[in-house]
C-alpha cells in the first residue's frame, strides 16, 4: 500500500516544497560535505542502515565514531566520559559538531524513509 504518493524521498518530499529545500540544504552542507571526513560520516550512515556485517573489526578512530553513533541513535548514557575522551582524541571540535549532527539527521531521514515504505538508504 502506498503511504504517500511518490517512488523516491525526493518526490515525496516535493510535496511539500519548503520540506525538499530544507532537505536539500541538509543534505549539501550537513550530510554529503562539512569539516568531518566523509567516509566516517558514511561509515556510521552504514551502521544506523544495519549495513554493516562486523562493525567491531574497524580500527579506534572509526570504532570511536561508531560507538557515537548507537549513544546518539539508541542509548545517549553510552556518551560517557570515556566515549568522549575517545571522540577528542580522534575529532576537534568542529568535527564532533558536523559529525553528530550529521547522524542525527541520518537517523531522522533513515526513519521516515521506512516509515513512508522505502529503503533506509537510498533515492
Amino acid at each position: 500500500m502506498a503511504r504517500l504518493p511518490g517512488r523516491t524521498a525526493r518526490e515525496i518530499r516535493g510535496l511539500q516544497p519548503d520540506a525538499r529545500a530544507a532537505w536539500d540544504e541538509i543534505e549539501q552542507n550537513v550530510l554529503r560535505s562539512g569539516v568531518a571526513d566523509q567516509r566516517i560520516k558514511e561509515l556510521c550512515f552504514r551502521h544506523l542502515a544495519n549495513e554493516l556485517p562486523d562493525a567491531d573489526r574497524y580500527a579506534d578512530r572509526e570504532r570511536a565514531a561508531l560507538d557515537w553513533t548507537d549513544a546518539i541513535a539508541y542509548d545517549s548514557d553510552r556518551a560517557d566520559d570515556d566515549l568522549w575522551r575517545r571522540l577528542h582524541t580522534f575529532f576537534s571540535e568542529p568535527e564532533l559538531v558536523d559529525l553528530g549532527c550529521a547522524i542525527g539527521f541520518e537517523l531522522g531521514q533513515q526513519h521516515w524513509r521506512r516509515s513512508v515504505g522505502l529503503p533506509a538508504r537510498g533515492d
